[in-house]
């Protein structure tokens, strides 16, 4: 069956008349406004293209895919960034208003939109030159260092001398294409008007508006760290533009910052928290920054890190002593190394993520995710295993864009992210109706996807069944029935450690599970655990090697930040890192933990916790488990408390200034 050609025209006319009579219902500022926007979307395309050929010594080691594959994706940055730019001129411009009659509305809307839009465009160019001194995009720097750039304007006609001529250039050009393009608009769209058809096109402009710059309609809005779609960062850098970063980190909170002793003396004092004796310190300003040679070889072994939600030291026999939640891990403790007095560094999964992978602390108000930092260079368990040839994956059954990880994940190294979108066999009996995947198939759908992968590999599997509303699947129901005086989350928990022992059992039988070191944690506690400040944060470690089991007890006092350099001490690792915490491995440290429970800083050593609020309130208490008003007993252990305060307040003052000002990592050569 076919068309002829006679047949297919009025089809074709009718198709015609169609659209026109559709667009005939967009009003004519929407129409311009729309042309403008695309116009301006091939001004940042060029502006991204001469970013790439101003900085290419940044991309010599990356693909042509890999460069076509960041300036398209860079599409989607330049959306949201020319929306929030131009959200001001947008709105006035599609208000029901006949501004035709408005003398000289053409006149001031050309130039509040070449005023709005030069900026941008300037702050693109800036960062031809800036990228190359602190290899990431613009962020705070117009809002706190003006008087800086007023200061560098002589330099910068000297030594930049090509690219303010370019800058001048671009500025001459933008003008008169911009009056020449927006006349050609203005007189190709008729110039009806109806308030009614005005009024239709202002809401459609916000909703539009809206969908930009939040970066569509997925779960979470579009963020920094969605442009980072594997640990090298100047493609990361290539995807966003300046516009994006620079608006954004003005509605970005920020850390505070502290300054309670010199650089040299906080310097003095990280180093004795967490420098092992086979490291060497790099650069006082980069106050975590060291270089780590082992003695021994490396040992490339697969690594596999499971952080189980919300389990609680409380509920395991193995750690307390008391009846047990968590009989397959309890067995697993006898042939591992069981840390019982270890902490998450906060109190949500958004925090124990960023410690876990990367080694920050959770010592600020808000999460790293989600922050100006979560963007800033930092030194990934995955970036360094990747140098190593390691495969490296994070595997979390809740849906993309849950808690912003799948964004995260790949600035801390793990290259390859595994969601309830991946899973393999999805059907409604294996989603918990709130989260995502049960742990049980999801665990031995990650242990398959581990069978496809390269060794050695390094994969974090992230728990969700023992996650509020504590749901187990229908099949498991009879078999996990509730014990008297038992809550819904005891029987979770109890699910999630039979799904631990299903991924064991399965893992035996594979090739790699014997050159496997498997580290066990969570990301932080239960809230029905938090009866005072150390079960608020008390949470399991544990690490088996069936290669080397062992059945050893080890009371250190540890947090989420240790374990990224006690990987390292495992595998022998030579490498440069920033870890914020040290290798529990090491016999000649002393455990430390440092957190926040707010408005207070904690500061743990393997007996005694230190409270600060880095105002009035001080607090110590002898034990660490007995935290009670009647045990703070300050006043007879000044000296004790004076030399705990000393190394809080340099911890919290070192993290905050790393963070706040990209000091983590720096590449060395």
């Amino acid at each position: 069956m076919y068309f002829s050609g006679n047949k297919l025209k009025p089809c074709v006319k009718n198709l015609k008349d169609v659209t026109k009579a559709v667009l005939r219902l967009i009003p004519r500022n929407l129409k311009m406004s729309a042309w403008l926007f695309i116009y301006m979307l091939v001004v940042y395309s060029i502006l991204r293209a001469g970013f790439y050929l101003v900085n290419r010594d940044f991309y010599s080691d990356v693909t042509f895919y890999e460069i076509a594959h960041a300036l398209v994706s860079g599409i989607r940055f330049d959306i949201a960034a020319l929306l929030m730019l131009n959200l001001p001129l947008l709105v006035l411009f599609n208000l029901p208003i006949k501004f035709e009659k408005v003398k000289y509305s053409n006149h001031f809307f050309f130039i509040i939109f070449c005023l709005l839009n030069l900026l941008g465009i300037g702050l693109n160019i800036a960062d031809y030159a800036y990228y190359p001194t602190i290899q990431r995009r613009l962020l705070f720097e117009p809002y706190t260092e003006i008087p800086d750039l007023i200061r560098m304007v002589p330099g910068l006609f000297k030594h930049y001398t090509l690219l303010i001529l370019a800058f001048v250039a671009s500025v001459v050009s933008f003008v008169w294409i911009s009056l020449k393009f927006s006349r050609r608009i203005r007189k190709r769209l008729s110039p009806d008007f109806s308030y009614f058809k005005s009024s239709i096109g202002l809401v459609l402009a916000i909703l539009l508006t809206i969908i930009g710059i939040r970066g569509g309609l997925q779960l979470k809005p579009l963020r920094q760290t969605n442009a980072f779609f594997s640990d090298n960062r100047p493609l990361g850098y290539l995807v966003l533009n300046s516009t994006y970063t620079v608006i954004r980190c003005y509605f970005q909170y920020t850390f505070p910052e502290y300054n309670f002793y010199s650089q040299e003396e906080t310097s003095s004092i990280i180093k004795e928290l967490v420098k092992s004796d086979d490291e060497e310190m790099i650069d006082n300003q980069y106050p975590f920054l060291r270089i780590k040679k082992p003695v021994q070889p490396m040992q490339k072994k697969n690594v596999v890190v499971f952080i189980m939600e919300s389990w609680s030291a409380e509920y395991i026999g193995s750690i307390t002593g008391w009846e047990s939640d968590t009989p397959f891990f309890d067995s697993l403790a006898k042939k591992s190394i069981l840390y019982t007095n270890f902490l998450a560094c906060g109190q949500r999964s958004i925090e124990a993520v960023p410690s876990i992978l990367a080694s920050l602390p959770a010592v600020f108000p808000s999460s790293i995710i989600g922050s100006r930092a979560e963007i800033n260079k930092i030194r990934g368990l995955g970036s360094i295993l990747n140098e190593h040839g390691y495969t490296t994956s994070f595997h979390h059954g809740a849906a993309r864009g849950s808690m912003g990880f799948d964004a995260f994940v790949p600035s801390a190294g793990f290259l390859n992210y595994y969601g309830k979108e991946e899973f393999a066999g999805y059907a409604d009996s294996l989603y918990d109706g709130t989260w995502g995947i049960f742990d049980e198939p999801f665990f031995i759908d990650a242990a398959n996807k581990m069978n496809s992968f390269n060794q050695p590999f390094c994969s974090v599997i992230f728990s969700l069944s023992s996650h509020d509303p504590f749901r187990i699947p229908h099949n498991r129901i009879k078999q996990f029935s509730k014990f008297k005086g038992e809550t819904d989350f005891q029987i979770a928990m109890r699910y999630s450690d039979f799904s631990l022992s299903k991924f064991f059992e399965y893992a035996k039988k594979q090739n790699w599970f014997n050159n496997t070191i498997f580290v066990i944690t969570a990301d932080h506690t239960i809230y029905t655990a938090r009866n005072d400040v150390y079960s608020s944060f008390h949470i399991p470690l544990l690490i088996f090697d069936p290669s080397n089991p062992q059945n050893k007890i080890d009371p250190k006092v540890g947090t989420h930040v240790d374990i990224l350099p006690t990987i390292l001490d495992l595998l022998n690792v030579p490498t440069i890192h920033a870890s914020m915490g040290k290798s529990l491995l090491d016999e000649t440290k002393a455990g430390f933990g440092a957190t926040t429970f707010y408005p207070n800083f904690l500061f743990f050593n393997d007996i005694s916790l230190y409270v600060d609020d880095f105002e009035k309130k001080r607090e110590y208490f002898p034990s660490f488990r007995a935290t009670s008003a009647k045990d703070n007993s300050l006043q007879k252990h000044l000296k004790e408390s004076d030399e705990m305060q000393r190394k809080l307040k340099a911890y919290v003052q070192s993290a905050s200034r790393a963070v706040n000002q990209d000091f983590i990592y720096k590449q060395v050569k």
